[in-house]
């Protein structure tokens, strides 16, 4: 009798551990789509907006030669606000999309704490136009949301190399659906920083174009099997997707002229993930340059990274290794060139809308002086 009651009492407690586990991964899956959809949302006919807000936050340790200018997460141990966004986005008769979204502290952008602000309007896969402060479609890794990436950040070479969100009009084609997408794109001129590392000057929206003249970039993106998803770790655990894609620039800014190409790969496939791009460019002065921050002679720049990763959906928890080659000037040897390390570690609470990464990274300086700048960095991120 008592042997029949133990067994009771086990089938019993695991049948209710079993219906409690289930019923926590159903709230967990709901809870994720209201946040996938917008959990401040508003619906009116053909009309809808959805509020959207993120904070990244991090702290930790930063070696004694760290600068912001020159790439490093921070310049001394403590803590750092990343970012603080906030905006709408959503749907106008199904054809036209838009959003308006803040940077709270600017970003030290010239266009004031304006992040993007554009409108899309796609009445088929064949054709859709897109005007407005919008990504730059120059760098695949850059045009990913921050919010989704592997590591606490995108790389440092992608900061130096690829323009931020710039005012333009783009057409987009889906020549082949869900699988094939064209871009071109036609933007106000674009202006690189005194430093490498610090990347590309925010330029004003408000007064237009006044200096910079213009630029032009097309680019592809192939996705042949299945759409590869949200973010660059694979957190679905689904079957093999790969994308391929890339891209070529010209801006004829009011100091230098900048071509260059870019091309990446993506893959993920059960947990796993790889993500590979570099990214060239070529810079001259022009011959009547309206300002002194110009380049003194032509240069070559050119970084190359590659990431790969693991997500181990039992524990919600990702390990991430991102290798990056970057050299700002192809014709010299010196502290320029560089190797740098990153090794993440990722839990992720509520996918990526909820999540804590704890980072250790390294930079090796091949040529020159040999630089005290590794960080060890804990970075939390709420979003929806």
């Amino acid at each position: 009798m008592a042997t029949r009651i133990s067994r009771w009492l086990l089938v019993t407690a695991a049948l209710f551990a079993t219906s409690t586990a289930t019923a926590d991964e159903a709230w967990r899956k709901d809870f994720l789509a209201t946040l996938e959809k917008g959990p401040a949302r508003l619906e009116v006919g053909a009309f809808d907006l959805s509020l959207h807000a993120r904070i990244n936050l991090w702290g930790g340790w930063v070696a004694d030669d760290s600068l912001l200018d020159q790439g490093d997460p921070m310049q001394k141990s403590g803590f750092r606000l990343r970012r603080t966004r906030f905006g709408v986005d959503g749907h106008i008769l199904k054809t036209v999309t838009y959003e308006v979204e803040m940077d709270i502290f600017d970003s030290e952008k010239q266009g004031g704490p304006l992040y993007s602000a554009w409108i899309d309007w796609t009445p088929s896969r064949w054709f859709g136009l897109k005007m407005g402060l919008q990504k730059f479609p120059f760098v695949r890794t850059e045009m990913n949301s921050s919010a989704g990436t592997a590591h606490l950040d995108r790389a440092i070479g992608v900061k130096a190399m690829a323009p931020g969100e710039t005012l333009g009009l783009t057409v987009h084609s889906q020549l082949w659906k869900d699988h094939l997408t064209l871009t071109l794109g036609l933007f106000n001129g674009i202006q690189r920083k005194a430093s490498f590392f610090q990347g590309y000057e925010g330029t004003g929206v408000t007064l237009g174009n006044r200096f910079e003249r213009l630029a032009y970039v097309g680019r592809v993106d192939i996705e042949p099997l299945a759409p590869l998803g949200r973010g660059e770790p694979d957190l679905d655990g689904g079957s093999i997707r790969l994308g391929v894609g890339g891209s070529g620039m010209y801006s004829d800014g009011k100091t230098d002229k900048i071509y260059g190409a870019s091309g990446y790969v993506h893959l993920k496939a059960y947990g796993l993930h790889f993500l590979g791009e570099a990214t060239w460019d070529h810079a001259q002065p022009q011959d009547r340059p309206t300002t002194t921050a110009t380049t003194p002679t032509e240069i070559d720049r050119l970084t190359a990274q590659g990431t790969v990763g693991y997500v181990a959906k039992a524990v919600n928890t990702g390990l991430a290794v991102r290798g990056e080659y970057i050299n700002d000037n192809l014709a010299l040897s010196n502290e320029g060139d560089q190797v740098v390390v990153a090794v993440s570690l990722t839990y992720y609470a509520l996918e990526h809308f909820l999540k804590a990464t704890f980072e250790y990274q390294t930079r090796i300086e091949l040529h020159g002086m040999k630089l005290k700048n590794d960080a060890a960095i804990v970075g939390v991120q709420l979003g929806f």
